[in-house]
C-alpha cells in the first residue's frame, strides 16, 4: 500500500479484502436456489500468501488488524498443509528487536493458534501441533527478550505519559506471547513445552508480580495493560492446574502466593474485573484439585470469605446502574448463565468448591457471615439492602450442589436449612404489599424461588402465585421479568407421580387465570418492556399449561397479541420475543380449535389474525413470514374437510406463488405446508382458478434443490391425493416424471430416492398400481420395471416410521397384485424378489441407514446462502401426523389381502411365486400374515 494513501482509505480496502477472503477463499456449494459463490483461483491464492505477511507487518495498526484477520481466515483453511512457508516466516520475524514488528508477528500467530482452544486431540490436530513445536523455543526467546526489554524501559516509564509507551508496547507483546502459550497448550502439554516449562514459569512469575503504576488507566472501567498480562498469566496457570496438575505441582505453592497477593491488591474498579475473576478462578481450580489442603486452615477460610468472597459478591454501583438502566443485560447475566465472566460468578464458584471440600467447616463459618449481613440489613433495611443482597447470593452459593436448566437446584447442601431461610428471609420479600419497594431484593427473592423450585414444598410454591402476579406489576423491568421467569419455570415443572406428569394442575390455578393474564399483558406497557421476551414466554407457558381451558378467553388474548404484533412489525428487534409471540398465537389456535372442531373457532380467530398478518405480508416483514404461513396452515387444517374456504385465503394464494417468497429458504417449509393445507381444503379451486401450473412451477424449483427436494415431494403428494387425477393431473404427469427421473439420474441422493419411493407408494395407494405403472411407462416403455429394480428394491429397507412402513408395504403389495408389468412371465424373478424383500421388511428387516451413505444438502449446504429469515418451527402449530391409509390395518394385512386378490384372479400363481422366491422361514412368516387376515391362497 502506498504511504501517501490516507489511512482511512487503506483501512477500508483492508476490510473489503478481508471480507472477500472470508466468502471466496474456500469453495462453497450452491443451495440449489442460486449460483455457488466464486472461489479465488489457486494462482491468486499463492500470490496472496506470498505477500500478505510482510504487507501486514508494514502497515499501521488499524490496517494491520484487518489484514491479520484475513491472514487468520486463510490460515484456518490452508495452514499448515497448504502454507508451509508461513511458520518459518513468522519465526524469523519473532527475533526482531523492533517491538512494533514483534507485535504484528505475535498478533498474527495469536490469531492463527486461537482455533486450538477448547479442542480435543485428534490425529490432524496432533500433526498440526507437532509441526507448530518449531515455534516454542523462538516464542520463549521472544518472551524473554520482551522481559529484558521491560526491565530496561521500566525506570523511564515511571515518569508516565509518553515515556510509558515503550513499556506499554512491550507488555502488549508479553500478553500476546502468553495467549499463544495458552492456545498451544489447550489440547495438551507437548514435549517442547514440558522441556522448557521452568523458563516459562519463571517469566510468568516475573509478570504476575510486576508493578507499574505509570501504566494504570485513568478510566476505572478500562483494563490496564499490566492487569491484562496478569489475567492472561492466571488463565495459563488455570489451564495447567486443570490439565497438567502433576507437571505444575512444583510451581503451585509459589503461584498460589502470587495470586493471593494480587487478589489482596485488586480494587473494586471494573477495569480490574478480568484480573480478579481469573485470579479467583485459579484459587477455585486449586480447591478442586488434590492440593485443596492449602485452604483447610480456619484462618485461611476466614480470610477468603472476608477478603475475597464477600467483597466480590457485593453489588457495586455499576451493577446497580445496570439493574436500572440496562435491565436486559442484567437479566441475561443473572439468569441465563452469561455471568460466567463476572466477579460474582467467580466468587460463587470458589464458595462451591470450598464447600465440596470442607462442607461442615465452610458452612458454619460462612453461615456466620450470612447472619451478620442479615442483621446489618435488619438494623436499617432501607440503607443496608446490599447486605441482604450479598447474603442471598452467599446462601445460594453455599447450598446449590447440582443444578439443571429444567429443574433448577437438584441437589443441595443439607447443612443449610433451606426451608427456614425461605420462610424467614425470602417469602417476606415476595409477599410485601408494595411491589416497587426494594426492587433488587425482590429480584433476588424471585431468583431464589426459581433456583430452588425443586426443593421447596408444592404448597409453599402454590401459595406464592398471588405474590408473583402482584410482582408482575412492579415498575422495575428486572423484577417483572423475574416474576415472569418464575411463573414460566414453576408451570414447567414435572412430577412423575402425578396423573398429568405436571407438578401443578390447571384447576389449581383456574381462580388466578384472569388476573395472571391481565398482569402479564399489562406489563408490556412498562417502558422498555414492549418486547420483553420473558413476559411473552410466560404468556406462552400459561396458555400451554391451561390447554383447552384457555378457549373462553382466547379471543381476548388474541386481541392483545394482535396489538403487540402490529406494534412490533414496525421494527422487529427481539427474535426471542417474536418467536414466543407467535407460539402464543399458535397455542390459542391449537387449543381453541380442539374445543370447537366445527370451524367456528377458526373463523373467529381468522377475523382477528388476518388484519395483522396482512400487514406482515404487505409490508414484507420477512422475519415473520415463516410464522404467519405456519399459522395460516394451522387455521386451514383446523377447518372441517369439505367446508367452504373463506375468500381471504383465495386472495392470498396467488401472491404466495411468486418467486420472491420462495427465494428465502426460511419460508420454504412453512409455504409448502400452507399450500398443502390449501390444496387439501380447496382442491377444486386449485384447478378452476388457474393455480395448478404455478404450483407445479414451485414443485419444479424445489425438486431441483438438494436442500428442499423433500418439500417438492410433499407438494406433489398433496396434488395427487386431492385433485381429480384424470381431469387435472394426468396431463402433467409425463413432465413431472421427466423432472424426477432427470434429477434421479443427475444428482441422486439417499434423501431424494427415499422421497421418490414414498411419493410413488402414495400415488399407487391413492390412484392404483395399474394407473401409476401406465403413467411411468408412458414416459419410456419398461421404465416401471427398471424403477422397481433400481429404486424400489434397494431403497425399501431404508424407510422407517410406522405410517411410512405401512404405506410402502401396501403399495408394494398393490404393485405385486395389480401392476400388469409384474404379471408377465419374464417379470416373475423380479416379482419374487419384491415379495421376499417385502416379507423381510415386514418381519423387522427395515434398516436405519440409507442406500448410499450420508445425506447431502440440508442446513450445511445453505449455511452461506446469504441472508434469509431462518425457518423457526412453531411447536404449538405442529402439524399432526396423518395416516395416509387409515382404513388399512397394517402392512401385513395389506400384503395378505393383495395376495388373496391375486390368488382369486390367477389361481396357482401365488403358491408358485411363494415357493420360488421365499425361504421356508419367510414362507412360514407369510402364512402367519394370511392366517391373521383370514386370507387363503390357492
Amino acid at each position: 500500500m502506498l504511504e501517501s494513501v490516507p489511512v482511512e482509505v487503506r483501512q477500508a480496502a483492508a476490510v473489503n479484502f478481508k471480507n472477500f477472503v472470508k466468502y471466496h477463499w474456500a469453495p462453497r456449494e450452491s443451495d440449489g436456489l442460486g449460483a455457488a459463490p466464486m472461489a479465488i483461483p489457486d494462482g491468486e491464492k499463492d500470490q496472496v500468501k506470498a505477500h500478505i505477511t510482510d504487507l501486514m507487518l508494514s502497515t499501521p495498526p488499524r490496517v494491520r488488524a484487518q489484514l491479520s484477520e484475513a491472514l487468520s481466515i486463510i490460515s484456518s483453511h490452508d495452514f499448515p498443509a497448504r502454507w508451509p512457508s508461513l511458520l518459518p516466516h513468522l519465526v524469523e520475524k519473532m527475533g526482531s528487536t523492533d517491538p512494533q514488528l514483534v507485535n504484528g508477528v505475535l498478533s498474527t500467530a495469536d490469531s492463527i493458534y486461537q482455533r486450538y482452544r477448547g479442542q480435543f486431540m485428534t490425529d490432524q490436530l496432533s500433526e498440526e501441533l507437532d509441526y507448530s513445536q518449531a515455534v516454542v523455543k523462538p516464542l520463549l526467546a521472544c518472551l524473554q527478550a520482551q522481559s529484558k526489554r521491560a526491565a530496561e524501559v521500566a525506570p523511564g516509564a515511571a515518569a508516565g505519559g509518553a515515556a510509558a509507551e515503550p513499556l506499554r508496547l512491550v507488555l502488549s507483546n508479553v500478553h500476546l506471547a502468553c495467549s499463544i502459550f495458552y492456545s498451544l497448550n489447550s489440547p495438551g502439554l507437548t514435549d517442547a513445552f514440558e522441556d522448557t516449562l521452568d523458563a516459562w514459569m519463571a517469566e510468568f512469575h516475573t509478570f504476575l508480580t510486576l508493578d507499574a503504576p505509570a501504566l494504570a488507566e485513568a478510566d476505572p472501567e478500562k483494563e490496564s495493560v499490566v492487569d491484562g498480562v496478569k489475567a492472561q498469566v492466571c488463565e495459563c496457570l488455570i489451564l495447567f492446574m486443570e490439565r497438567n496438575e502433576e507437571e505444575f505441582a512444583k510451581f503451585l505453592q509459589a503461584f498460589s502466593q502470587d495470586v493471593w497477593t494480587q487478589l489482596m491488591k485488586v480494587s473494586q474498579a471494573p477495569g480490574q474485573d478480568n484480573l480478579a475473576m481469573h485470579a479467583i478462578n485459579f484459587l477455585t481450580a486449586v480447591a478442586r484439585s488434590v492440593h485443596y489442603t492449602l485452604f483447610e486452615g480456619a484462618d485461611t477460610l476466614r480470610q477468603i470469605c472476608e477478603s475475597i468472597v464477600i467483597p466480590n459478591l457485593r453489588m457495586r454501583e455499576d451493577m446497580e446502574e445496570m439493574f436500572e438502566m440496562n435491565w436486559v443485560e442484567y437479566v441475561r447475566r443473572d439468569t441465563e448463565g452469561s455471568d460466567s465472566d463476572t466477579r460474582r460468578r467467580a466468587a460463587s464458584e470458589l464458595v462451591k468448591a470450598l464447600t465440596d471440600r470442607f462442607p461442615q467447616q465452610v458452612t458454619e463459618l460462612f453461615s456466620g457471615y450470612v447472619g451478620a449481613m442479615l442483621a446489618e440489613h435488619a438494623h436499617a433495611p432501607a440503607a443496608n439492602w446490599k447486605a441482604k443482597d450479598c447474603a442471598l447470593y452467599l446462601v445460594t452459593a453455599l447450598t446449590v450442589r447440582g443444578k439443571t436448566a429444567a429443574a433448577g437446584a437438584t441437589t443441595t447442601n443439607t447443612l443449610v436449612n433451606l426451608q427456614d431461610f425461605f420462610v424467614q428471609q425470602v417469602a417476606p420479600e415476595l409477599q410485601a404489599a408494595n411491589p416497587n419497594e426494594q426492587p433488587v431484593l425482590k429480584a433476588d427473592a424471585l431468583k431464589f424461588v426459581t433456583t430452588f423450585r425443586s426443593q421447596l414444598p408444592k404448597e409453599a410454591e402454590l401459595g406464592l402465585f398471588p405474590s408473583l402476579i402482584n410482582l408482575l406489576g412492579c415498575e422495575a423491568n428486572v423484577v417483572h421479568s423475574y416474576a415472569a421467569i418464575a411463573i414460566d419455570r414453576l408451570l414447567s415443572m414435572r412430577e412423575p407421580g402425578s396423573a398429568s406428569g405436571q407438578r401443578f394442575q390447571p384447576a389449581e390455578l383456574a381462580p388466578l387465570l384472569q388476573p395472571l393474564l391481565e398482569k402479564l399483558f399489562g406489563a408490556f406497557k412498562f417502558p422498555e418492556s414492549g418486547e420483553n421476551e420473558y413476559l411473552m414466554q410466560a404468556v406462552m407457558r400459561v396458555i400451554a399449561f391451561v390447554g383447552k381451558q384457555i378457549a373462553p378467553v382466547a379471543p381476548a388474548c388474541l386481541q392483545q397479541l394482535s396489538a403487540l404484533l402490529l406494534a412490533v412489525c414496525q421494527n422487529p428487534q427481539q427474535p426471542g420475543f417474536n418467536h414466543y409471540l407467535f407460539e402464543s398465537v399458535a397455542a390459542l389456535v391449537r387449543y381453541g380449535c380442539e374445543v370447537d372442531p366445527s370451524g367456528g373457532a377458526a373463523a373467529t380467530y381468522e377475523q382477528q389474525l388476518f388484519p395483522p398478518f396482512q400487514v406482515v405480508l404487505s409490508e414484507d416483514v420477512q422475519e415473520f413470514h415463516p410464522y404467519v404461513f405456519q399459522i395460516f396452515a394451522q387455521l386451514l387444517e383446523s377447518r372441517p374437510a369439505g367446508a367452504p374456504v373463506p375468500d381471504a385465503y383465495h386472495a392470498i394464494f396467488p401472491p404466495l406463488l411468486t418467486p420472491a417468497f420462495w427465494e428465502r429458504s426460511g419460508n420454504v417449509p412453512a409455504l409448502v405446508r400452507l399450500l398443502q393445507a390449501y390444496i387439501s381444503r380447496a382442491a377444486p379451486e386449485v384447478a378452476t382458478r388457474g393455480y395448478l401450473q404455478p404450483v407445479l412451477g414451485v414443485f419444479q424449483k424445489l425438486i431441483a434443490s438438494k436442500a428442499h427436494d423433500h418439500e417438492g415431494f410433499n407438494l406433489l403428494s398433496a396434488l395427487v391425493s386431492h385433485l381429480d387425477y384424470q381431469a387435472q393431473m394426468a396431463q402433467y404427469m409425463p413432465t413431472i416424471w421427466g423432472l424426477l427421473f432427470s434429477r434421479l439420474q443427475s444428482s441422486r441422493t439417499p434423501k431424494f430416492t427415499r422421497s421418490l419411493l414414498l411419493f410413488m407408494a402414495l400415488f399407487v395407494c391413492k390412484r392404483g398400481a395399474a394407473t401409476v405403472a401406465a403413467s411411468i411407462d408412458g414416459v419410456q416403455p419398461g421404465l416401471t420395471l427398471i424403477l422397481l429394480q433400481s429404486v424400489w428394491l434397494p431403497t425399501l429397507p431404508s424407510v422407517t416410521g410406522a405410517h411410512e412402513e405401512k404405506l410402502l408395504s401396501a403399495a408394494t403389495a398393490a404393485m405385486l397384485a395389480d401392476a400388469p408389468q409384474l404379471a408377465a412371465p419374464e417379470s416373475a424373478e423380479l416379482a419374487g424378489r419384491l415379495l421376499a424383500a417385502l416379507v423381510t421388511y415386514l418381519d423387522g428387516g427395515a434398516a436405519s441407514g440409507g442406500e448410499e451413505g450420508g445425506e447431502e444438502g440440508g442446513a450445511g449446504e445453505e449455511e452461506f446462502a446469504g441472508y434469509s429469515a431462518a425457518y423457526a418451527r412453531l411447536h404449538n402449530a405442529h402439524k399432526p401426523e396423518v395416516d395416509p391409509l387409515p382404513d388399512v390395518k397394517s402392512g401385513q394385512a395389506a400384503l395378505a389381502q393383495a395376495l388373496g386378490k391375486l390368488s382369486a384372479a390367477q389361481p396357482g400363481r401365488v403358491p408358485q411365486l411363494v415357493g420360488a422366491a421365499l425361504s421356508p422361514e419367510l414362507q412360514q412368516t407369510l402364512a402367519g400374515y394370511c392366517a391373521a387376515a383370514g386370507v387363503s391362497i390357492a
